[in-house]
């Protein structure tokens, strides 16, 4: 079977990780790791070294519930731009040590986004990939 020149850059984007980066809001440090659009994971190492990891879903108002880091968020207000037709996520990840990073983004169909993340310690991050 041929593939299209179309489908064949769409299927080779979507196959790519793209690195993630998470700068904290207060002090600037970085935590650094990939965003696999194909199997919708996100991993990332903490800069204590921990590493967390975990999938995403699109985002909506029950996926955010009385657990998580961003419950009666509004996604508008946290990511801060116009996102129509943009890809909303969410994202709980889960350090080896038990940290709870929670990642809130949206994203083109190229892979490529911008965020916020919230970790159990009361770190906040923004994201861009």
């Amino acid at each position: 079977m041929l593939l299209r020149p179309g489908l064949l850059l769409l299927f080779s984007l979507a196959a790519c990780a793209h690195a993630v980066t998470l700068t904290n809001v207060r002090d600037g440090t970085e935590a650094t790791g990939t965003h696999h659009p194909w199997s919708q994971s996100i991993q990332i190492i903490l800069p204590s070294g921990e590493r967390c990891e975990g999938r995403y879903q699109t985002l909506t108002t029950k996926t955010l519930g009385e657990e998580s880091l961003f419950y009666r968020s509004h996604v508008g207000t946290i990511l801060g731009r116009n996102t129509v037709e943009r890809f909303h996520g969410y994202a709980r990840l889960t350090g080896e040590q038990g940290t709870v990073v929670e990642v809130v983004f949206s994203s083109g169909w190229t892979g490529g986004g911008f965020g916020v993340a919230k970790a159990s310690s009361g770190e906040e991050y923004r994201v861009t990939f």
